[in-house]
C-alpha cells in the first residue's frame, strides 16, 4: 500500500492510502468533533454514516465543506480543520441539531457523560437560533434497558452496534427524511422483540436515547427499612471499573475501599460474587465431566458441547436463536442467582431469618442480570433470589448519593462466610476466565493430579473466536472461547453444522467479557479501557495464595454442611435451573392466517404461505436479494403486513427489523391493503413547486385518509410518488393505471368521481 502527502492545519502529514481525513489529523494530534462516527478496531465495528456534519473540514479548491469521517486523504491535499468558516458551519450544525432535542439536561441519564453535550459546550453554544419541532415519543421501559427516542440524534451507532457486531438485529432505522428514527420490529416495545439485553447499543449511545434501567431508588428504600436485612454482592469486574469513577487509576482494583463504600450507604452484609464463581466451577466443571465420561461410554445424552450458562445476555441469544443448542447449555446458574440461592436458603438459616425478610442487592457490570433475576426460574414462591440489580454506573450513583468520599476510604474485607474467593473466581470478569477456572479445577478433579500449570495463555486475549486443546493427562480436551454475539453465532453455526468439534464451550455477549458489559463506565471508544480492565483482574487473580476454586475452604464448608456433593440432590435443587425456547418466529403460523376477508384486508392462507416459501427459496433464501424478494411478495399479497414479513424474515433468517425498515424506507411497499384505485401523487420537484402538494391535501381532506392509508370502503389509498418522468405535465397524478396531467385541487373531486361512477 502506497502513502499519501498532505497539510492539515499547517501541518505535513503522511499516511497510508485509504486514510479519511479524521485518521489522519488523529494522527498528528489535531482533534476534529465527531457525534456518529465510532471506531472500535478491535471489534472490527465503524459507524460512519457522515450524518451529523460535526466533522466538517475545508478542503482547499473545493467549494463544499466536507465531512471528514468519510473523505479519503488525496496526494497534496490542504486541509482547514477548525478555520472560521468550519468553525460556523460546526455551530450552525450543531444548532440544528438542538434544535429539536430535548433540554433536559440536568435531569437526563447521561448528564456530564454526554457526547452532544461535550461538542456543544466545546463549539460555545449558548442559544438556539432555530426552533425545531419537538418529538414525543413515549419512553420505552424494558427490564433493562430504556429508550427515549425523543433525544435520539440518529447517530444510528446502536444499529450498527446490534446488527453488525453483536448479530442481533433488534433495532433497525425505518421511514427515511425528517421522520427516521431507530425502531424495533413494527414499533413493538423492546422486550416484546429479540433484545438479548447485552447493553452495548447503551454502551455506544452518544446521548440519553438509550440507558439503562434504574433500580437506585427501590435500593434507598430497602436501605431505610429497618425490618429488611440487606445483603450486597459484589461482582469481579465492578471493581476494576469503579475506582475510575472517582479519579483513580483504571489498573487499580479497588476492592476494599468498595466494600467500606457499601458498609456506609448501609448495607449490612457485603459478599463477594467470586465465592460463588467458585462454586459454578465446581458444579460446572463436575456436569462437564459427567458429559465427558458419558461420551466416551457412547451414551446418547452427553451433550457436548458443554456451552457455559455464565452469561445472561448469551443465554437469552441461545433461546431465542438456537434453541436446538438449549440442551448444551450448562444447567447451573449464574454466579449471581447461585450466591442469591445461597444467601436465601443456607445465610437466611444461619441469621434465623425467613427468606422474605433478607433483600440481595447485586453489583453487576451487565444491563442483562437485570432480566436474568426476574425469571420465573429463579424465584420462590414469588421471592426472587436476587431482588435487585445495579450496574456499575448506578452504583457510582449511589455512592454520590451517599456523599461518601470514596478516595479517603479505608480498606475492608468482605463477611464471612460468603466472601472468601480464589483467582479462579476473579477471572471470571474477562473473556476466557471462565473456561481458564473450568480448567484449572477439572484437570484436577478428573486425574486426581494438581495441572501442571496455573496461568492458560491460551486461554486469554482479545480474539473474536479462541481455540485451544489442553491435554489431561493424555485426553485432549478442545475448547472454544467467543466474545461479543457476533462470534457466539459463528461458534454457535459451526457447532450446527458440524465443522467444529469442542467438548466445552465459553461465551461472554460482551467486547472483553464482563470487563466490557453494558453496565460498566462508559469507554468512549476507547478500547484500551477494557485491556486495562482485564489486566488488572489477571494482577489480582495473581496476587492470590488460592487460585483454584476447588481449593477454597469456604467452599468446601458450604458442600459439607448444606450441599452434600457437586451435582447432588440439594446442589441442583438450589444452583441448577432450566432453560426455555423463546424464539420469536417457529415456522408454525396461527390461526388467523386462515383465508377471510375484514375491512378490505386479506388474510393468509395456508396456500399463501407457500407460495411466499417459494418466492424466498427461488432467491436462495438470501438475504442480499430481501428487496427483489419483498417485490415479489407484495405483488402476491398486494401488501406486506407483519405476517408477511415475519415469514420473510424467518426464510432468509434475519431479524424482523431489518425487513420492517426495508420496507418503510422504500415508498414503493405498502403494509396496508391497496385500495380497489391506488393513488399517488407525484411530489417530485416539477410537480412540488406547481402545487402538487395542495393537490395531495385536496385527497386527504375529501377521503378522510391520510398517505399510506386505505378508505374504510377499501376503494382507495393514498401514497406519493417522487418523480414518474413526466414534469412537463406536472403536477400529476396515477390513479391505477390511468394519469391525469396539469392537475389542480379543483379537479381532485372529479377524478374521484370518474372512479365512484364505475
Amino acid at each position: 500500500m502506497g502513502t499519501i502527502k498532505l497539510t492539515i492545519d499547517n501541518k505535513e502529514v503522511i499516511v497510508p492510502e485509504g486514510t479519511t481525513i479524521l485518521e489522519a489529523s488523529k494522527s498528528v494530534g489535531i482533534k476534529i468533533p465527531t457525534l456518529c462516527f465510532m471506531k472500535l478496531d478491535e471489534l472490527h465495528y465503524e459507524n460512519s454514516p457522515g450524518s451529523c456534519r460535526i466533522c466538517v473540514v475545508e478542503i482547499a479548491g473545493n467549494k463544499k465543506l466536507m465531512p471528514s469521517c468519510k473523505t479519503l486523504c488525496a496526494e497534496g491535499m490542504v486541509v482547514r480543520t477548525h478555520n472560521p468558516r468550519v468553525l460556523n458551519a460546526r455551530r450552525t450544525i450543531m444548532e440544528l441539531i438542538l434544535s429539536n432535542h430535548p433540554f433536559e439536561c440536568l435531569t437526563c441519564r447521561k448528564n456530564g457523560q454526554c457526547e452532544l453535550q461535550n461538542v456543544a459546550s466545546e463549539l460555545g453554544i449558548r442559544e438556539i437560533r432555530y426552533p425545531g419541532e419537538k418529538s414525543t415519543f413515549s419512553p420505552d421501559v424494558s427490564p433493562a434497558i430504556v429508550r427515549d427516542l425523543d433525544k435520539c440524534i440518529m447517530c444510528r451507532r446502536c444499529e450498527t452496534m446490534c446488527n453488525s457486531v453483536q448479530s442481533v438485529g433488534a433495532i433497525s432505522a425505518i421511514n427515511r427524511g425528517f421522520n427516521s428514527i431507530i425502531s424495533t420490529g413494527f414499533g413493538e416495545d423492546i422486550e416484546l422483540g429479540n433484545c438479548t439485553y447485552c447493553g452495548q447499543c447503551v454502551a455506544i449511545c452518544p446521548v440519553g436515547a438509550l440507558g439503562g434501567k434504574s433500580s437506585v431508588d427501590q435500593v434507598l428504600d430497602v436501605l431505610a427499612d429497618s425490618s429488611k436485612v440487606v445483603v450486597a454482592q459484589t461482582a469481579p469486574a465492578v471493581r476494576t471499573a469503579l475506582g475510575k469513577a472517582f479519579g483513580m487509576e483504571f489498573d487499580q482494583v479497588v476492592t476494599g475501599k468498595m466494600v467500606s463504600a457499601l458498609r456506609a450507604i448501609g448495607f449490612n452484609y457485603v459478599f463477594d460474587t467470586d465465592f460463588a464463581a467458585d462454586l459454578t466451577i465446581m458444579e460446572e466443571g463436575t456436569e462437564l465431566l459427567g458429559r465427558l465420561t458419558h461420551l466416551i461410554e457412547g451414551k446418547a445424552d452427553a451433550r457436548i458441547p458443554l456451552m457455559t450458562s455464565c452469561c445472561p445476555g448469551w443465554v437469552n441469544f441461545v433461546e431465542q436463536n438456537y434453541p436446538e443448542l438449549i440442551d448444551n447449555l450448562s444447567t447451573a446458574k449464574s454466579p449471581q442467582q447461585m450466591m442469591g440461592a445461597v444467601i436465601k436458603n443456607y445465610f437466611a438459616k444461619k441469621l434465623n431469618r425467613p427468606r422474605k425478610d433478607i433483600v440481595v442487592v447485586s453489583l453487576m457490570p451487565c444491563l442483562a442480570k437485570k432480566y436474568e433475576c426476574m425469571r420465573e426460574d429463579m424465584s420462590v414462591e414469588g421471592d426472587p433470589d436476587v431482588n435487585y440489580v445495579l450496574y456499575t454506573r448506578e452504583l457510582v450513583r449511589l455512592i454520590r448519593f451517599a456523599n461518601v468520599d470514596f478516595q479517603s476510604l479505608p480498606e475492608s474485607d468482605f463477611d464471612s462466610p460468603l466472601g472468601e474467593s480464589t483467582g479462579a473466581g476473579t477471572i471470571f470478569g474477562a473473556t476466557g476466565g471462565v473456561m481458564e477456572a473450568v480448567v484449572r479445577t477439572a484437570y484436577s478433579i478428573y486425574t486426581g493430579k494438581p495441572a501442571p500449570k496455573i496461568d492458560f495463555q491460551e486461554l486469554r486475549g482479545f480474539e473474536g473466536i479462541k481455540k485451544a486443546t489442553i491435554d489431561f493427562d493424555g485426553v485432549q480436551i478442545k475448547l472454544g472461547i467467543a466474545h461479543g454475539l457476533g462470534n457466539a453465532r459463528k461458534l454457535a453455526e459451526s457447532i450446527l453444522n458440524g465443522t467444529s468439534d469442542f467438548h466445552a464451550v465459553e461465551v461472554m455477549a460482551c467486547p472483553g467479557g464482563c470487563i466490557g458489559g453494558g453496565g460498566q463506565p462508559f469507554h468512549h471508544g476507547d478500547m484500551s479501557v477494557i485491556r486495562k480492565r482485564a489486566a488488572a483482574l489477571y494482577d489480582a487473580d495473581r496476587q492470590k495464595s488460592l487460585r483454584k476454586s476447588h481449593e477454597n475452604p469456604s467452599v468446601q464448608k458450604l458442600y459439607a454442611d448444606f450441599l452434600g456433593t457437586p451435582c447432588g440432590p440439594v446442589s441442583h435443587r438450589l444452583l441448577h435451573t432450566h432453560y426455555t425456547n423463546r424464539r420469536k418466529i417457529v415456522g408454525v403460523y396461527p390461526a388467523y392466517h386462515e383465508s377471510t376477508k375484514e375491512n378490505g384486508a386479506i388474510c393468509l392462507s395456508a396456500s399463501t404461505i407457500e407460495s411466499l416459501k417459494t418466492i424466498c427459496g427461488k432467491f436462495d433464501n438470501d438475504p442480499k436479494e430481501l428487496i427483489n424478494i419483498l417485490h415479489a411478495v407484495q405483488e402476491l399479497v398486494g401488501y406486506l403486513p407483519k405476517e408477511v414479513q415475519e415469514i420473510v424474515a424467518e426464510q432468509l433468517r434475519i431479524p424482523l427489523s431489518k425487513v420492517y425498515g426495508v420496507v418503510t424506507f422504500y415508498s414503493f411497499f405498502t403494509m396496508a391493503p391497496k385500495g380497489k384505485y391506488p393513488i399517488s401523487v407525484c411530489l417530485g420537484t416539477a410537480c412540488y413547486v406547481r402545487g402538487a402538494e395542495k393537490v395531495l391535501d385536496e385527497f386527504k381532506n375529501l377521503l378522510k385518509i391520510k398517505v399510506g392509508e386505505t378508505t374504510a370502503d377499501g376503494l382507495f389509498s393514498l401514497d406519493c410518488l417522487r418523480c414518474v418522468g413526466a414534469c412537463g405535465f406536472s403536477p400529476v397524478v396515477l390513479v391505477g393505471k390511468k394519469v391525469y396531467v396539469r392537475m389542480t385541487p379543483e379537479k381532485v373531486r372529479d377524478v374521484l368521481n370518474d372512479f365512484y361512477s364505475l
